[in-house]
């Protein structure tokens, strides 16, 4: 990543912003939560060599896909299971309006991004007023005809950030992730303290609920 490519960037980015309102500019990324709690610090008697905590936990995650806007507006999260088929009882007592998915490798395949963006972004963007700005990666599973047609035909501009620039342009990456796996890793030592205490991984079934509490907080 260098410099040029960066300026290049942010020049065609203020290009494509000038005159736009702020509610009218979107952002949309990928992460995953998983049920690692983390590390943190302890309290111990002066002399304690090794300190422990016992708590389970796997390698496992769950993939969401988060979009705001620059005035601040978030849509509602749109989750994606690692698996063969989706259970109703995976969707209930989440978030209010949001949407569930599923997928063998438990990432956003092009079905997936299709489904989001249709179902999720498009009909927001619909209720707009004038240009839309729609910035995200440039991965090929999101760059579907589909999806550049129905861009062109509501006047939504399609940004793609730099390669291998995430950690410095992507906005959600920069400014809304950290604090919220911050919350998240609060809600699930909590979890895994009392009613996860015996539980290996976070059933999906209980992944909504949970999920619920992060976009609360």
């Amino acid at each position: 990543m260098s410099p040029t490519v960066i300026n290049e960037y942010f020049d065609n980015l203020s290009a494509e912003l000038h005159g736009v309102d702020p509610g009218s500019i979107w952002n949309y990324d990928k992460t995953n939560l998983t049920d690692e709690p983390g590390q943190k610090k302890v309290i111990m008697k002066r002399g304690c060599k090794y300190p422990e905590r016992i708590m389970n936990s796997t390698k496992s995650s769950t993939s969401l896909m988060f979009c705001g806007n620059a005035a601040g507006e978030l849509l509602p999260p749109y989750v994606v299971y690692k698996a063969d088929c989706l259970w109703t009882t995976w969707t209930e007592n989440g978030p209010p309006h949001a949407r569930y998915n599923r997928s063998k490798s438990g990432w956003f395949d092009n079905i997936c991004f299709e489904d989001w963006f249709f179902s999720t972004l498009l009909p927001r963007l619909k209720k707009g007023y004038g240009k839309q700005v729609l910035i995200g990666d440039n991965l090929s599973s999101h760059l579907s005809l589909a999806v550049l047609e129905a861009c062109k035909e509501n006047r939504i501009s399609f940004l793609s950030l730099p390669p291998n620039s995430m950690h410095l342009t992507q906005p959600l990456d920069v400014a809304y992730f950290r604090p919220m796996k911050v919350a998240w890793r609060k809600i699930l030592t909590h979890w895994k303290g009392s009613k996860g205490r015996k539980l290996p991984s976070i059933p999906k079934d209980e992944f909504p609920r949970l999920l619920s509490l992060l976009m609360t907080k």
